[in-house]
């Protein structure tokens, strides 16, 4: 087995801002407000409602989401953080209940497409996106579209150890399954609420730090 390896959530972790919900905010139709309430109440699943939300997007142009995905930006500090968790020869996966079709367009902009990416899946067609969800699973309690506790249960074979890094509520269910995890936002005051060990940072800067 391999010593360690880290899991890390995207939007808003590594992007300094959630871009799915930026890009379903600025071109849904009326209505997703509702479907994200519904989610936030715990009444749909992360699955439902992105399914019913991307509904609501409809006869874009492929110039216009990409460049919206253009001004998606990662934390400053995020690649330099890479170069060294590289250099120590430490795996990263970047485990997401968001869509491959911006999380992949925003790594190769920076020269990032090695790094292993488990996502739902997203693919333009016609000026609407059609989800498909590769890496859920029939025992998910939440029923989301990507499993983060099964992805981190099948990397507890190869790895001695693993550390989280995550910022929101996808990432709830995982995080105190983690041996070392990293939090900030949302997922840091469920943790004090909770009693759930976690690291704060506010960036890629304060992680780095504990890698040197």
């Amino acid at each position: 087995m391999k010593n360690q390896c880290i899991i890390c959530d995207f939007d808003g972790t590594i992007t300094e801002k959630d871009g799915l919900y930026s890009f379903i905010e600025l071109y849904a139709q009326d209505g997703w407000e509702d479907i994200e309430q519904l989610w936030i109440d715990g009444k749909i699943s992360s699955k439902e409602c992105l399914t019913e939300e991307f509904k609501l997007v409809k006869n874009l142009s492929e110039s216009l989401v990409n460049n919206f995905v253009e001004t998606l930006n990662i934390d400053k500090y995020f690649k330099d953080f890479y170069s060294e968790i590289t250099a120590q020869n430490i795996d990263l996966y970047i485990v997401s209940d968001g869509i491959d079709y911006f999380i992949n367009r925003i790594l190769k902009r920076y020269n990032l497409e090695k790094i292993n990416v488990i996502s739902n899946h997203g693919e333009f067609k016609n000026g609407n996106f059609i989800l498909t969800f590769p890496n859920d699973y029939s025992s998910c309690k939440n029923n989301a579209g990507t499993c983060k506790c099964k992805v981190l249960s099948d990397l507890r074979q190869q790895y001695n150890k693993i550390i989280y890094i995550g910022d929101g509520a996808s990432d709830y269910c995982v995080c105190n399954k983690a041996d070392v995890l990293y939090a900030k936002s949302s997922l840091k005051e469920f943790c004090k609420k909770n009693q759930i060990q976690f690291l704060p940072f506010c960036s890629f800067k304060d992680i780095l730090m504990s890698f040197k």
